[in-house]
């Protein structure tokens, strides 16, 4: 409200900080999504044992990719970040369309 007691006629302070805080912290969940994925992968060792009497060399997978927590963490955070993005781009879009008039009447 203005000193005269009438309420302002634009956006709260709310309103312009969520313009702002929502997509600042979804490119941030992003980010931390994207470093944790472009950590380097720990060597892991395991092994298993069976009878095999005609081969005469180890068999060793090619391509066998084991996801650790941090790989799956980054998975999540990048993940979020990206539908918490479209969500507010579709919400912006939306608020904006409604307040020029050119969206569909709620009634039908």
């Amino acid at each position: 409200m203005d000193p005269t007691g009438e309420k302002e006629s634009g956006p709260s302070r709310t309103g312009r900080l969520a313009r702002f805080a929502v997509p600042f912290l979804a490119v941030a969940l992003l980010a931390a999504g994207m470093v944790l994925l472009s950590l380097p992968v720990r060597q892991e060792n395991f092994g298993w044992f069976a009878y095999a009497p005609l081969s005469q060399q180890a068999f060793v997978p090619q391509g066998l990719l084991i996801m650790d927590a941090e790989k799956w963490a980054g998975v999540v955070l990048a993940g979020v970040g990206l539908l918490t993005l479209a969500f507010w781009s579709g919400y912006r879009t939306g608020r904006q369309s409604r307040r020029r008039g050119d969206g569909l009447p709620l009634d039908g």
